[in-house]
């Protein structure tokens, strides 16, 4: 073997893309470890709003408690366990649909009834069991690990510049959602976004209409990942935009399932992979602007995404997904050039790693 042959890198083998006894154990390993995205603070504005949300297989309540405080909970009565709330809405109190116990909404027991004839029992010994909540710049983090690191111990570069390409993004408006449902597993979809080796085949508008491919860089943290990237110009540019000081794409990623991207013009959206099963992954992006009102090109901007980007991905990562299903299929080279390219999948590479320390050597 030569030392070139040596040096290579081998992707993830397709038994960590198609194994359901896998997946289960991400659900626990991954995901219920790490800070998840569920919302932007818009979403509860005032004191009693909340919001109903899915993290590694466990119901959560986001809630605001007061004007600097939001809370989440387990959604689910410490009584008998019936589920509290649904979807979204105001509550200043939350009683159980099934025995009517009755929690504030810093998750104390206020009511139960017949306690008073109930010897031995004190409402003050029974509570919703609280996860942490952090707020990034605007957007709500869940993590169901109580000895988690904060994020801002996580991901410091992430947060800063998060600021420094969104600087007012807790006071933005939600416009609008592009989605879908993905034929593929969640890591798929992730390897996809952090290597742009396929963009000149398969996204031809973007590199040629909207990013300036040959400054694409993608540079790694530990739990983390920046891609920037310059803009095309003048008549190239499949659609104008206003703000002529913000004509850089950056986005960062998160580990393991979110991002937020700044698209040149400075308009802001958050991407979140949620997985539903081995082969099928939830996508949202939610794009933020100042006002509801669109500009003629902010419409063509979130349009433009969803009819080409997006929607080429969705169909390429199926295929993916199909071939990782096949006996011919085990495991590929990683093509990694020493100048960490545009072409280079240096942050698949680190992605794969961080999975691994995640996992242990059980699941290899």
């Amino acid at each position: 073997m030569s030392k070139q042959q040596a040096a290579l890198i081998q992707a993830l083998g397709a038994h960590a893309y198609v194994d359901p006894e896998i997946f289960k154990a991400e659900q626990n390993l991954v995901f219920a470890s790490t800070w998840q995205y569920a919302c932007h603070v818009e979403k509860l504005a005032s004191p009693g709003d909340y919001l109903v949300c899915e993290i590694a297989t466990e119901s959560i309540i986001l809630i605001r408690e007061n004007d600097t405080t939001i809370n989440a909970f387990y959604n689910v009565c410490p009584h008998r366990a019936s589920r509290l709330l649904e979807a979204e809405g105001c509550k200043k109190r939350i009683a159980c649909p099934y025995h009517a116990w009755t929690f504030n909404t810093r998750g104390e027991l206020i009511s139960a009834p017949n306690a008073q004839n109930v010897a031995g029992f004190e409402i003050s010994n029974y509570r919703l069991k609280a996860c942490r909540v952090e707020i990034l710049h605007g957007l709500v983090f869940v993590n169901l690990d109580d000895d988690a690191e904060s994020l801002q111990q996580l991901a410091p570069e992430m947060l800063s510049d998060l600021e420094a390409y969104a600087p007012d993004l807790p006071a933005l408006t939600f416009v609008h959602r592009t989605e879908a449902l993905l034929e593929c597993n969640w890591k798929v979809a992730i390897e996809n976004y952090a290597e742009c080796y396929h963009c000149e085949l398969i996204h031809k508008e973007l590199t040629g209409g909207v990013l300036d491919m040959s400054s694409y860089r993608i540079r790694n943290f530990a739990n983390s990942q920046k891609h920037l990237s310059g803009s095309q110009s003048g008549e190239k540019r499949v659609y104008a935009f206003e703000d002529t000081s913000a004509t850089d794409f950056v986005a960062w990623w998160l580990w393991p399932n979110f991002s937020f991207q700044s698209y040149p013009g400075g308009r802001m959206h958050c991407w979140n992979w949620t997985p539903l099963a081995v082969d099928r992954t939830h996508l949202t992006v939610d794009w933020y602007f100042p006002n509801t009102e669109l500009a003629d090109w902010e419409r063509e901007l979130i349009r433009h995404h969803a009819a080409t980007t997006f929607r080429e991905d969705s169909s390429v990562m199926a295929l993916v997904q199909q071939g990782l299903s096949s006996r011919a299929y085990e495991s590929g080279p990683l093509m990694i050039d020493a100048e960490k390219s545009q072409y280079s999948e240096h942050a698949v590479a680190a992605i794969q790693q961080l999975w691994r320390d995640a996992m242990g050597a059980d699941y290899e």
